[in-house]
This record gives structure tokens, sequence and C-alpha cells, in this order.
């Protein structure tokens, strides 16, 4: 099921040319942008689907506030950018606004000229994601922090790249953009064992480091897990970027996810009462694409393993009396 909200954007002329005698290539031009910011995913859908008994429903009702903000489709800050399409590659004009509404409406002044148009919503305060390479299409990137550990993203961050023709000799110049989610998102919820548990961690693992806004392209340079936030004693969530569409495009220092044949990863860390830990490796086949939610469940053992419920597309591996060598990280 689609959500579509569209945010009208008008670029409207401020200054004006004679019709007479002037070269019409350097006056500027009304244009309207609409951009619709597409969602792929019905989130309380997801999640009905995977905690389907009526015990369930409280830890479903959790999770769907605790998604919704990430799932609302708001456009809360938005980052326009028009590059040159002469070569040069250079950056025309750019303008940066907090919107925090579902429709809004900005004027420019732009010369009549075609563009390579950027446009980036919610990174603000994504907490996570810094934008670079701003000053050209080119170079125009979305980057991780460079921490050991990242943080689940506070915001789902939107993205479009597209030509916008404004040098057509038209009265009429409407233009329409479709933002795309380039966040992802992962939900695991234990069985009511985890409660008599003293602590549990989860990290996600194997996710993309950046995002190249003109190409749409995602890039893989390391493996930096992503903590989960505990939203009760019994899910975990995060958002992140997503994981490599197919092993085989995976680059070679994600060879550990490659052997144990998994696109993606939890690693989850269980404190038991005795004070020994249990880590179980939640391997998953199926890539975490931008967009999307998934939703794991596994029950908890009393040593601490976790074994996937009703999900023949994760696999587990344990180590018992696990001892911490100083990181999270997938070997590599």
């Amino acid at each position: 099921m689609k959500h579509r909200i569209t945010i009208f954007i008008a670029l409207l002329v401020l200054g004006g040319c004679s019709l007479i005698d002037d070269d019409l290539s350097v006056c500027g031009v009304d244009c309207r942008i609409d951009y619709e910011m597409r969602l792929v995913t019905n989130m309380r859908v997801k999640i009905e689907d995977v905690l389907r008994a009526e015990a369930d429903k409280p830890l479903a009702d959790t999770l769907t506030k605790w998604f919704a903000p990430i799932f609302s489709a708001t456009a809360h800050d938005i980052d326009m950018s028009f590059f040159s399409t002469d070569g040069m590659d250079e950056l025309r004009h750019r303008a940066v606004e907090i919107v925090d509404n579902n429709q809004t409406t900005f004027t420019f002044y732009l010369p009549r000229e075609d563009y390579q148009h950027i446009a980036v919503v919610n990174s603000a305060d994504n907490g996570e994601l810094s934008l670079h390479g701003k000053d050209h299409a080119a170079t125009y990137k979305i980057i991780t922090s460079d921490n050991d550990t990242l943080r689940s993203q506070r915001t789902a961050v939107y993205t479009a790249s597209q030509p916008i023709n404004a040098s057509i000799e038209d009265d009429t110049h409407v233009f329409h953009v479709n933002l795309y989610m380039i966040s992802s998102a992962v939900a695991l919820v234990l069985s009511e064992d985890a409660k008599s548990m003293p602590k549990i961690e989860t990290f996600l693992c194997g996710t993309a480091s950046g995002f190249e806004v003109r190409d749409s392209l995602f890039t893989y340079t390391g493996s930096v897990p992503v903590r989960c936030d505990q939203v009760t004693e019994q899910c975990f969530a995060v958002v992140s970027l997503p994981s490599p569409d197919a092993a085989a495009a995976s680059p070679a220092r994600f060879k550990a996810l490659q052997a144990a044949a998994s696109l993606w990863q939890l690693k989850v860390y269980v404190t038991l009462p005795d004070g020994t830990v249990t880590e179980t490796v939640l391997n998953v086949d199926y890539p975490l694409e931008a967009g999307t939610l998934e939703v794991i469940k596994c029950d908890v053992r009393d040593n601490g393993e976790l074994v996937p419920v009703d999900n023949a597309h994760v696999g587990a591996t344990v180590q018992l009396d696990w001892k911490d060598g100083g990181t999270h990280e997938i070997d590599i």
C-alpha cells in the first residue's frame, strides 16, 4: 500500500526581462516543482503480519508508536540544490528550509537554463547521516558518521535526483519529482523469557556506509554496527541505511556475511543471571531494502540463545559464554 503526500514548491520569477530585443536565455522562468514523498511500506501491516497473536497486540502497538514518526512521510526540512548541466557541474542555487508540514511553497529566481536537481528531506536532525560534496552533483553524498558504532537514525531521509529542463521556451514549467526513502528499519521482538535476563544488547550489521545522491547508489566501505534502541524489555528497533541487494554484489570486506550466506545480521548479546553472556548472530538471507521495515521474532532460551520463530530466511549461530573482544563488528 502506498501513501502519497505532495509538497508543492513554486519557483517564481522575482525579476523580469523585456520581451523585445532580449536574450530569453538569461531571463528568469516561472517553474513549479511538485514533490511527492512516496512510501513503499505499510508499517502497521508489516508489524501485524509478524505479531498476529492477541497476546502480541501490546507489543505491536508499542512498535507502531515507535516507528510512526519514521514512516509518517512528513518533511521536516528540505535541502534543494540546482546544478548546471553544461559540463561544469556547478551549483547554481541552493536553499534549505524548515518545513514541519506536508505542504508548503517557496519562491526563487532561476535563470532559464537546464539543471540537475537534487533534493534531500529530513537530514538536518538525523543524527547519524550528513551531507558532503554539495558543490557538485557528481560528488553529492550522504554518509554515515565515522564512529566505531552508529546509533539508530532519528529521522527517515528521502532523496530525489532529476533533470529540470527550465530552458524550454514554454509558458508553463511544471515538474514532478518523486522523493524516495533511503533509510530502512528493523524490529526484533523477543519472547517473555527476555524479561528475566539482566541485560540484552542488539546490533544491526552489514548496512551501507553512504549514498551517492545523483546516481542513487549506496556505497559499502565497511561494516559498522548500528546499536538498536531498546523499546521495551522484549522489543528492539533501529533505523539505518539498507543492506546490499545480493551477497555476490557485496564487497570483499563483507566476506563474513557471505560465508554465513546472509545479506545482513542482527548480533544479540544476552547477559544471564550468572553474569555470562550468550551471543546469537541472526543471519538474514534476503536484503534489507530502502524504505522497508523488517520484523524478526525470536524465542529466548534459558541459556540466552535466540531461536527465530516462523521465518525460514533467518538462521542463527550461537556462542555460549561469549567474551567481549572490544568490538561488536563483523570479522573482516
